[in-house]
C-alpha cells in the first residue's frame, strides 16, 4: 500500500503523529528489519504522544498485510504484468512482476489524487503540522538514531515537494518506478522502455478508476 492509501484507510483518524508514523516503515531503510526483531515485540511507551507514533508503525504492516492478501488487489497486478506484456517489455530482462505490484499501489494512489483531491490536502495538511521532535524522541527511546536520520532525510523532500501530487501525470508516476527499480537492480529503464510504460499505466489507470474504493474498503 502507498502512502496515501493508509491514510485513506484510517480515516477518520487524522491524529498528527499517527499519520506521519504510518509512512516511517517506507522511509526509514531496513525499517521492516527493525521492526521485526525489536518493535514488533517492544511494550507500548508510557508517553501519549510515543504511543500514537508506535501505533502508526504498526498500523503501517497491518494495513499492507490485508491489503496485499486481497484478492482484489492480486487482480490488479496481474492485469498490470498483462499491460505490461501487450507493450512487449521483455519479461526476461525485468521484474514485471513487482513493477505491477508498486505501480498498482502508485496509481491507486493517483487516483485518490484525482478523484478526492481534499484527502491529499489533508494529508500533507497533518504531516506539515507534526512536531517532529516527539519522532525524534521515539527514535532515541528504541536506540534507532540511524533510522531516524534516514527516515527525516526522505520525509522532508516528500512534504516539501508534495510528492503525491505529482501523480497527477502518469510520466511523473514512470519515473518514480524507474528510480525505485534502479535504487534496486542499479539499473534504470531506458527511454523506450519508459514510453512502453507510460503506454501501460494508461491502461492500469482506466481499470483503476472505478475500482480502486472497493479495493481500498475490502479489509480482510
Amino acid at each position: 500500500m502507498y502512502f496515501l492509501s493508509h491514510f485513506y484507510t484510517e480515516l477518520p483518524n487524522e491524529n498528527l503523529l499517527f499519520v506521519a508514523a504510518l509512512s516511517i516503515p517506507d522511509f526509514a531503510t531496513g525499517f521492516t528489519r527493525v521492526y521485526n526483531s525489536h518493535l514488533k515485540h517492544a511494550s507500548l511507551p508510557q508517553n501519549e504522544n510515543l504511543q500514537q507514533i508506535h501505533r502508526g508503525i504498526v498500523q503501517h504492516y497491518a494495513g499492507d498485510k490485508w491489503f496485499h492478501a486481497s484478492p482484489l488487489f492480486t487482480k490488479q497486478v496481474a492485469a498490470a504484468v498483462q499491460f505490461f506484456l501487450n507493450e512487449n517489455l521483455n519479461r526476461e530482462k525485468l521484474r514485471l512482476s513487482v513493477i505491477a505490484h508498486l505501480a498498482v499501489e502508485m496509481m491507486i494512489d493517483r487516483q485518490i489524487i484525482l478523484q478526492q483531491k481534499e484527502v491529499g490536502e489533508k494529508y500533507y495538511e497533518c504531516i506539515n503540522k507534526v512536531d517532529e521532535k516527539l519522532i525524534h524522541e521515539y527514535f532515541a527511546l528504541h536506540s534507532l538514531e540511524v533510522a531516524g536520520q534516514s527516515f527525516f532525510s526522505k520525509f522532508q523532500f516528500f512534504k516539501q515537494k508534495q510528492f503525491l501530487f505529482l501523480f497527477n501525470e502518469i510520466e511523473n508516476i514512470v519515473t518514480g518506478l524507474s528510480r525505485i527499480y534502479a535504487s534496486a537492480t542499479k539499473t534504470e529503464f531506458t527511454e523506450e522502455e519508459k514510453k512502453k510504460f507510460v503506454l501501460a499505466l494508461h491502461n492500469i489507470d482506466s481499470g483503476l478508476r472505478y475500482s480502486w474504493q472497493e479495493i481500498l474498503n475490502t479489509k480482510l
